[in-house]
């Protein structure tokens, strides 16, 4: 591969008495400045990183603490749900008993019936045993006192 123009370094320069110029090294002022220019930025650096590392630690600090709390709430709702299950669970068996409570009912149309019997035979005009005794004795004691009368 030939060598190009390009990747030759260019010539020394030449002065104005034909010696070739030597580069100059910077001076001791760049030197300082360019040292106080990076020492600054890097302070500069150092405190952003610091700032940032405070931040992450009071966020860390505070996502631990809603963790926290959150996981005390769930463990509440937790509990809650437990304890609404228990009592639906209680009324369902409740519900189950008051249903079977009402199949041994008399239904509407048995009722009907029976009011239709007591209708005829109009209990209200029955007398007990003891009503029919007293008015046997009344009886007898007005036939006995019409005797001797």
């Amino acid at each position: 591969m030939p060598i190009q123009q390009q990747d030759l370094p260019p010539p020394p320069k030449k002065g104005i008495f034909g010696h070739s110029q030597q580069p100059q090294g910077p001076s001791v002022s760049d030197l300082t400045s360019d040292m106080n220019t990076f020492s600054r930025r890097l302070r500069l650096l150092e405190e952003g990183f610091t700032n940032l590392r405070r931040f992450f630690q009071v966020t860390e600090e505070n996502i631990l603490a809603k963790n926290k709390h959150y996981s005390a709430e769930i463990k509440t709702i937790n509990s809650d749900i437990t304890e609404i299950r228990k009592e639906m669970q209680e009324t369902r068996d409740k519900l189950v008993l008051v249903i079977r409570e009402l199949q041994t009912c008399a239904r509407k149309e048995e009722v009907k019936v029976l009011e239709k019997y007591i209708n005829l035979w109009n209990p209200v005009k029955f007398v007990t045993q003891n009503e029919v005794e007293q008015i046997i004795d009344e009886v007898l004691e007005k036939k006995g006192s019409n005797k001797t009368n």
